[in-house]
C-alpha cells in the first residue's frame, strides 16, 4: 500500500527535470535569435540596397548631372578630350551625351559605385579626328566603377582603362539670335552625314530678332522670314541669289534649301543648333566662334 505513493512521486520529478531542460533550451535558442538579429539590424530598410555584413549600399549622386568629360586615359596613355564631350543620366534613367564628334542616347543606372550605359543609339558623322571618340564607345560598354570626389567624377573599367569627368557648370545656351551658325551636317533621323570637304565652312545661318533670316547655301547667299515659337521655326519664302552652282555646292543648296521650308522643330544645345523638319530631314550648325 506504502509503493504507490512513491511511483507517483519519482514520475513528478522526471517531469520536472523534463520541464526544466526544455525550458532552458528555449532559452538558449531565444538568445541566439537575438543574436542573430542584431547581426542583421536594419535588414527591414534599404532593400536590395543592402550590402554584406549589415551595411547599407548608397548609390552614388550621379543622376541628373551634366558631366563634362576631361580626359580618357586608355592602356596607360592620357588623351584631352575634344570640346562640348559630356554624358548625362536623368532621374528616370534616360542617357544623353556627345562622343566628341557624335551625339548618343541610350539608357543608364547607378548602382552603388557601378555605372552601366546600355542600348546608346548614336548619330553616324564622320569626322576628321575619330579616335578619342573611339576609345569613349569601349570605355562605355561594360559596366564602370565611379568614385566622386568634390565635383570630379573617374570611371574606371574592368580594363583599367578610366574617363575623368567633371560637374563644373554648363555655360549657357548660345542664343539663337544674332549668332551666325556654321552649317557643319545633315540629319536624316538619328544619322548625321557631314558636308562635303569642298563646301565645309561655306554654308552658314544668321536668325534676327526681328524673325528674319540671312547667310549662305554654300555658294549663293540667301535671305528670308523664320517665325520663332516655343522650340520651333516656321520659314517663309527664301530667296536665294542666282550663282550657278555645280557638284558639292548645288546639292548642299539643296538639301539646305528643303531643311528650311514650312514648321520646323529646333534646339540649342551649348554651341550646337539642329533645326529638324516633320520629315524627319534637318540640319546641325555650329556657333561661330
Amino acid at each position: 500500500m506504502q509503493t504507490k505513493p512513491k511511483l507517483k512521486t519519482r514520475k513528478m520529478r522526471h517531469t520536472k527535470q523534463a520541464l526544466s531542460v526544455s525550458v532552458t533550451a528555449l532559452a538558449l535558442l531565444a538568445l541566439g535569435a537575438c543574436g542573430t538579429e542584431k547581426a542583421g539590424a536594419g535588414s527591414g530598410a534599404g532593400g536590395d540596397r543592402k550590402g554584406g555584413e549589415g551595411s547599407v549600399r548608397t548609390d552614388l549622386p550621379l543622376t541628373g548631372v551634366r558631366w563634362t568629360v576631361e580626359s580618357s586615359t586608355v592602356g596607360g596613355k592620357k588623351a584631352p578630350a575634344p570640346e562640348n564631350v559630356f554624358v548625362e543620366i536623368d532621374g528616370k534613367g534616360a542617357v544623353k551625351g556627345n562622343y566628341g564628334c557624335n551625339s548618343f542616347t541610350g539608357k543608364g543606372s547607378v548602382k552603388g559605385d557601378t555605372v552601366s550605359l546600355d542600348k546608346l543609339l548614336s548619330t553616324q558623322m564622320a569626322c576628321d579626328q575619330q579616335d578619342f571618340e573611339i576609345a569613349l564607345r569601349k570605355a562605355f560598354k561594360d559596366p564602370m566603377k565611379a568614385k566622386l570626389d568634390d565635383g570630379r567624377l573617374t570611371l574606371t573599367t574592368a580594363r583599367g582603362d578610366t574617363v575623368a569627368l567633371t560637374s563644373k557648370p554648363v555655360e549657357p545656351a548660345t542664343p539663337l539670335a544674332g549668332t551666325k551658325w556654321t552649317v557643319n551636317s545633315f540629319l536624316e533621323g538619328k544619322t548625321a552625314k557631314s558636308l562635303p570637304a569642298s563646301t565645309a565652312g561655306k554654308a552658314y545661318l544668321t536668325f534676327g530678332k526681328d524673325g528674319s533670316i540671312q547667310g549662305r547655301t554654300g555658294c549663293n547667299s540667301l535671305n528670308g522670314k523664320a517665325k520663332q515659337g516655343d522650340g520651333t521655326l516656321e520659314f517663309g519664302r527664301i530667296a536665294t541669289t542666282r550663282m550657278m552652282c555645280q557638284g558639292d555646292g548645288s546639292a548642299v543648296e539643296k538639301q539646305l534649301l528643303e531643311v528650311l521650308s514650312g514648321k520646323t522643330t529646333y534646339q540649342v544645345d551649348g554651341t550646337s543648333l539642329s533645326i529638324t523638319g516633320a520629315d524627319g530631314q534637318g540640319l546641325a550648325a555650329k556657333a561661330a566662334k
